[in-house]
């Protein structure tokens, strides 16, 4: 429970109001003088103001409820002419929500990692070879990219921008034929393949007798070869690639390094993570401005595209400089960045969603290893050219996962809808025995040829019951409508209805069909066992 608060505004206050927590109720004072009138507004909404008996102070109650963050406040003072104040006020996260929040977020970030290790070559089709690299988050890529390695790779640069290898190149010009100095005879071919002029019979009569037996004519231009210094050799290419790559690797890392400032700094700005996220912004910013002088470099205006994956040539072989380019190419390409996406990008306003998309990924992770096969993965979206790293989707369209555990298909499905009977498409298993669509937050489908299908419900639930340790009435009721009303053929098919909620101690099962997971970061030994409890009573079910 949060005490109230009383915080006095004038327009001679100095500094920021003091920190709120959320739900905390609060009373802003200030006494009018000769003002004619006051107007206080939180983000553009304005309060309405009362009195108290005996006191000339104006008064407005507010309360955040769960509004964390920044807010505006700004008093208008009207004295014949309109004065402002404005002031920001901070509303923090109860301080168990915030340990919870930054728990959840590296949570996410870890079980994703393990989940892209896991499921990457079911999703490309392909096996993944050693050498692939293990696969790591955005902070973890900027602090090897843009650390010790991008300080070598630089120095290597600027030393190969200073000493530049070069090589000759042949190439062709038209010469006028009087001027030309070596005419071969595949030359004087091409020359007569164009623009021809007379002659008088006594120029060049031998070579009019060669090319023109009758005489008259001689080519006006010949082809002459020449060569040329370049420095557009393919180890200049690689590298003008890299330095391209870089630049929007480093400007990604520090878009998505200040997001998470942003939304650490009214949660836990002290914390170890907020602190690497500045500090990852602040290198890549920095990165991103030494990338931009390597790129200004003259050398680079004639160095043509990088069409192909690159070999360690001689050069790089012999040249330290070069070699260096090389690896970080290889640094470049022989990893796995996992970006979490938009669905796990939430404040801590939407902490219910946060766990509840926790949740999701925990339950594919659990799945996964109690299942045999992977016949399908919808979950991850695979890197592209212009991605370039793992990201999560959390489809509803599609499951999340499809495997195989002794002889029965398992779906998990985030999300689903399972409609009344009488509206449901023809190829649908599962529906709703009532006249209402239910959509618990996860299902995992069970389907096996000679057995009835059969489904476990899994619906989270970030809020507990008033003794703050055990589920709430209202939750486990919705496990048990869940348990009832979910079908397959007119028959209840639901083997189990149980809640996902941030508690403490051991899983409870009900006979009624519902039961509930504590689930939070580290603690997830009851999902575990549970799910593994359940599908290995799917085949007493026949």
């Amino acid at each position: 429970m949060t005490s109230f608060v009383e915080i006095d505004l004038s327009l001679e206050v100095e500094g920021d109001p003091p920190t709120l927590n959320e739900h905390q109720a609060v009373e802003f004072v200030s006494l009018p003088g000769n003002a004619e009138a006051l107007e206080l507004s939180i983000d553009g909404v304005v309060l309405s103001p009362f009195l108290r008996p005996g006191d000339p102070r104006w008064r407005w109650t507010w309360n955040p409820g769960a509004a964390v963050g920044t807010h505006t406040l700004r008093l208008a003072v009207c004295q014949g002419t309109r004065v402002e104040r404005v002031w920001r006020l901070n509303v923090a996260p109860r301080k168990i929500d915030s340990v919870r929040y930054l728990a959840l977020i590296e949570d996410v970030e870890r079980v994703a990692i393990g989940l892209v290790r896991s499921l990457a070559g079911a999703v490309v089709k392909v096996h993944l070879a050693a050498n692939e690299g293990a696969p790591r988050s955005w902070l973890d890529d900027a602090d090897m990219l843009f650390g010790s390695l991008f300080d070598r790779f630089e120095q290597a640069t600027r030393h190969i921008l200073a000493h530049p290898r070069s090589t000759l190149q042949r190439d062709e010009h038209q010469t006028p034929l009087g001027q030309a100095t070596d005419v071969s005879v595949t030359a004087l071919y091409r020359a007569i393949q164009g623009d021809l002029e007379v002659a008088p019979p006594d120029v060049a009569t031998h070579v009019q007798r060669a090319l023109r037996p009758e005489g008259g004519f001689l080519p006006r231009t010949a082809v002459q070869e020449r060569s040329s210094v370049t420095f557009d050799i393919a180890e200049h290419r690689l590298l003008k690639h890299i330095l391209e790559t870089l630049r929007g690797r480093a400007r990604r890392c520090a878009d998505w390094a200040q997001r998470e400032v942003t939304r650490l700094d009214t949660v836990a700005p002290g914390s170890s993570r907020a602190a690497r996220a500045r500090a990852v912004a602040l290198r890549c910013t920095q990165c991103l401005n030494r990338i931009a002088a390597l790129l200004a470099a003259p050398l680079f205006d004639q160095v043509t595209a990088f069409h192909r994956a690159p070999v360690a040539t001689p050069l790089m072989q012999r040249d330290s400089s070069y070699r260096q380019v090389y690896r970080m190419w290889r640094a470049l390409h022989q990893s796995m960045v996992v970006d979490l996406g938009a669905s796990f990008d939430l404040t801590i306003i939407d902490l219910p969603l946060l766990y509840e998309r926790w949740c999701a990924l925990r339950v594919v992770q659990s799945l996964l290893n109690l299942s045999e096969t992977v016949y399908a993965c919808h979950l991850l979206t695979a890197p592209t050219d212009e991605t370039e790293s793992w990201a999560l989707d959390l489809r509803r369209d599609l499951p999340l996962l499809v495997a195989g555990r002794h002889g029965w298909t398992l779906t998990v499905r985030y999300q689903p809808r399972y409609p009344p009977a009488v509206s449901a498409r023809s190829g649908d298993t599962f529906v709703s025995l009532d006249c209402h669509t239910r959509i618990p937050d996860l299902a995992i489908e069970a389907t096996r040829l000679g057995y009835p299908p059969r489904v476990i419900v899994l619906d989270a639930k970030y809020r507990l019951d008033a003794d703050g340790c055990t589920v709430p009435a209202d939750a486990l009721a919705e496990a048990y409508a869940y348990a009832g009303a979910i079908g397959a053929a007119g028959a209840p098919a639901v083997v189990a209805a149980l809640i996902l909620y941030p508690g403490t101690g051991a899983a409870e099962r009900y006979p009624g069909g519902a039961g509930a997971i504590p689930l939070l970061p580290g603690a997830a030994d009851a999902l575990d066992a549970t799910l593994a409890a359940e599908l290995t009573e799917l085949d007493t079910f026949r």
